[in-house]
């Protein structure tokens, strides 16, 4: 064979080699696809931080949103300082526009809590990681995860507001907010005010119940029942079963208002009433201190109870302390009121303010006070006991004025009802008792003078009835002799019957004599 010719071994050879490096080759570069591909599916890593691990596990937890798998825990660690868990979560691609500055993530697992029962489900599925998204657009890869679940995510239609209270009460996260009865909301959060005189309470309201929550709206407690007692019996007022076991929150508007405000902004802020009349009632804007000294007992008056003018409230008492008088060397009542002069002007018809600016109710007061106005403590309910402070006028009230150069002026006070009462009730048992001591008296004498004279006299009239028994007995003398003179009375009788009978028949008789003789 000539020697430029190819050897047939050497081109069988060739072409058995080309044939099996396509597959090796091709398996590369669908790995590397597979990878290239699986790297481009991945999303960001997010580290989170929870305090506990509880139900969480490596490669099997899922990240869910909506209740769609964006993700799967890769790693779970101690931290650096051993007082939290660091979970390292693996994101889809599909999630990395999701995990952004004020993104929220907590562990869905079974919770009993006053708003109910949740995370049932993730008993048969198993505990995972939720996800609220964010609406800022700068990203964040490191978390801190909420331990509590929140009430409210970014997707839901609503408005926060913030209601300042003097204390939380009955109110917890996730208790319910009603406006007419019916639930409308729910507490999102609460926290104390910095300087720790208030509680500030976040509640949400759902759409479109958030548009009655105007700058009008009053909030208050509804937690526990309202009861009162009225001419129509007691009433009841509850707003839910569920409001009485765990606490709410309600609001309204006040019908008295001519017109309803403009529609409270997002994050508006609001006072927390203690209870609905509370809430109703017409804020104040001037109040006046005035100080009332009593010489009495003043069990059953309490800060809160009102200052009344003739059935109408006009105040209410501030606080209850005593003050020592050196000249009398014995301690006073001194109770704090505060006053609503607008309540009063109000109703001051054709009343001109003085020109010089001075406080019209000064002047107002002064004349009330020379004509008999005083304060008396009274009782409001004789069941429960409570009292409250009246305004009146008082005739032969002694005379007084109010010193306004003192930092609280002091009004006058007049004796209450309760201890006149006393001192009535008083007078009564101690002439009860002198009636008695007089009746003692009475019966000692009788004991003594009269009841022997009746004694001797009862003796004198037994003996006068012994002594008629003895003349009216059958064997008697005299009533012998006076059956004896009847019987000689009959006979008279009969002889002058036939005396009569005769002269009756024979007049005649009487001239001429009997017939015969």
């Amino acid at each position: 064979m000539p020697e430029d010719l190819p050897s047939p071994v050497d081109k069988g050879r060739r072409k058995r080699l080309s044939v099996i490096w396509i597959v090796p080759l091709l398996a590369v570069l669908v790995g590397i696809g597979l990878a290239v591909q699986a790297i481009r599916a991945r999303g960001p890593e997010v580290t989170l931080q929870f305090t506990t691990a509880e139900g969480l596990e490596v490669g099997k937890t899922r990240v869910k949103f909506k209740d769609v798998v964006i993700g799967t825990v890769s790693e779970i660690a101690l931290s650096e300082d051993r007082k939290s868990v660091r979970v390292v979560v693996q994101m889809d691609k599909q999630a990395e526009g999701l995990v952004v500055e004020d993104t929220r993530f907590w562990v869905v697992r079974p919770r009993v809590a006053a708003s109910g029962v949740s995370g049932l489900a993730t008993l048969l599925s198993g505990v995972y990681i939720a996800i609220d998204p964010g609406k800022l657009e700068q990203e964040r890869r490191e978390f801190v995860g909420l331990e509590v679940p929140p009430q409210v995510t970014s997707d839901t239609p609503g408005r926060q507001f913030l209601l300042k209270a003097d204390d939380l009460g009955s109110l917890d996260v996730g208790v319910p907010v009603y406006y007419r009865r019916i639930q409308v909301g729910r507490v999102a959060g609460y926290a104390m005010q910095p300087d720790g005189k208030g509680v500030d309470v976040q509640i949400f309201v759902d759409a479109p119940y958030d548009s009655f929550v105007t700058t009008d709206s009053r909030f208050w407690h509804a937690s526990g029942i309202d009861v009162a007692l009225s001419s129509e019996g007691v009433k009841l007022d509850v707003q839910s079963l569920a409001s009485l076991v765990a606490g709410g929150i309600a609001f309204a508007t006040p019908d008295a208002e001519d017109e309803a405000g403009p529609r409270a902004a997002e994050g508006a802020v609001f006072a927390l009433h203690p209870d609905h009349a509370a809430a109703l009632r017409v804020p104040e804007r001037v109040v006046h201190n005035y100080l009332l000294t009593f010489n009495e007992s003043v069990r059953g008056l309490t800060p809160g109870a009102p200052v009344d003018y003739r059935g109408l409230t006009v105040g209410e008492v501030g606080k209850i302390d005593l003050r020592f008088n050196r000249d009398a060397a014995q301690f006073l009542v001194l109770v704090e009121i505060r006053l609503y002069p607008e309540r009063f002007l109000r109703r001051t018809r054709n009343y001109v303010a003085d020109s010089s600016g001075a406080d019209p109710t000064r002047k107002i007061l002064d004349q009330m006070v020379q004509r008999g106005f005083r304060a008396q403590l009274r009782t409001g309910s004789i069941v429960s006991g409570q009292r409250y402070i009246a305004l009146d006028y008082f005739k032969g009230a002694k005379a007084a004025q109010v010193d306004w150069r003192q930092k609280t002026p002091e009004l006058p006070t007049q004796p209450g009802t309760l201890d006149s009462l006393e001192d009535q009730v008083l007078m009564i048992v101690e002439s009860l008792r002198k009636t008695v001591n007089h009746v003692d008296g009475l019966v000692l004498r009788l004991d003594r003078e009269t009841v022997p004279e009746l004694n001797a006299t009862l003796r004198e009239v037994r003996k006068t009835l012994d002594s008629a028994d003895q003349v009216l007995a059958s064997d008697a003398p005299v009533q012998v002799e006076l059956r004896d003179t009847l019987r000689e009375v009959s006979k008279a009788a009969a002889s002058m019957r036939n005396l009569a009978d005769l002269l009756e028949r024979e007049p005649e008789s009487l001239l001429r004599g009997k017939k015969g003789d």
